[in-house]
């Protein structure tokens, strides 16, 4: 066989052998889409799983900025891969119950969040104590006839029109904002020592900058302790089976969640803080990446 002829047969080989490894590379790099909101837990869960699959598992993510309500709605489509802030049973049961058909729960990542209404320490406690203390007069003056709250389409939102109700805090202004306009009135309320309520959850890394406590919630109206899920689209198993597999084993608790939360906040960088939490836990993320 000429030399010319063998040296076009294996420049056609490599070829094909460069172009099977140039697809199957394409096909691995697909990254999952992961949904995240800017709240802290969501950063902080959220920046944890990036860090592992990126570097354990060589699974590149994108994060895509949604609401809630768009998120759920966007994994049910099949247009966002994965979803890590899943608040059950109340805070997200309206979005569950309206798409769970079209998800896959991927389990509970960890449990003992809670949702509730706030007020700093410094307010004394005989006059304010329980959301029923909120129809005093003089209470409603001192704040305002006004409950500090985030983002309008958060399920801590839905559940705050609800109490309000509940509680007939006729009068009352639900003012909707963000998280960081929430978190922005408890500092400016604790420079003058004024009086706020704020529409706030655990966990959180609010809780270790402010000496804050909760309102008792008689009625339950703003729900009670809650588990944090995981929800997938229908097709990620398929399309990312590895990672799948570590959603299903991805386990945190509150405590965990609250030191990267005050880490991230601290630095203004959650990237870095999911890091040095991943690298001081070999044995939580041993766990996660089994098979």
């Amino acid at each position: 066989m000429p030399s010319s002829l063998l040296r076009k047969i294996f420049a056609g080989a490599v070829a094909a052998v460069s172009f099977g490894a140039f697809t199957a590379s394409a096909i691995a790099a697909e990254p999952i889409k992961i949904a995240v909101t800017n709240w802290a837990d969501v950063l902080a869960v959220a920046n944890v799983a990036k860090y592992v699959l990126e570097t354990k598992l060589q699974q590149p993510v994108q994060f895509v900025q949604a609401d809630i309500g768009i998120q759920y709605q966007g994994v049910s489509r099949g247009d966002l891969d994965i979803m890590v802030g899943g608040w059950l049973p109340v805070t997200h049961g309206t979005y569950y119950a309206r798409y769970k058909d079209n998800m896959e729960d991927t389990g509970v990542i960890y449990t003992g969040g809670k949702n509730g209404w706030a007020v700093p320490d410094y307010i004394p406690e005989s006059e304010l104590s329980s959301i029923t203390d909120l129809s005093k007069p003089d209470v409603k003056s001192k704040l305002n006839s006004t409950i500090q709250g985030i983002e309008p389409g958060g399920g801590l939102m839905q559940a705050s029109e609800k109490a309000i109700k509940e509680y007939n805090l006729a009068g009352y202004n639900l003012q909707s904002s963000s998280e960081a306009g929430m978190l922005a009135s408890i500092s400016r309320a604790y420079q003058s020592k004024s009086w706020v309520v704020v529409t706030v959850w655990s966990p959180h890394w609010l809780w270790q900058k402010w000496k804050m406590r909760y309102l008792k919630d008689p009625k339950g109206a703003l729900g009670g302790e809650e588990q944090v899920h995981g929800f997938a689209s229908k097709q990620f198993a398929s399309k990312f089976p590895r990672a799948d597999v570590f959603f299903h084993h991805f386990k945190l608790t509150l405590a965990d969640v609250e030191s990267i939360e005050f880490e991230g906040n601290t630095t203004n960088d959650y990237a870095t803080a999911a890091k040095k939490f991943v690298d001081a836990h070999p044995d939580k993320v041993k766990a996660w990446l089994e098979q």
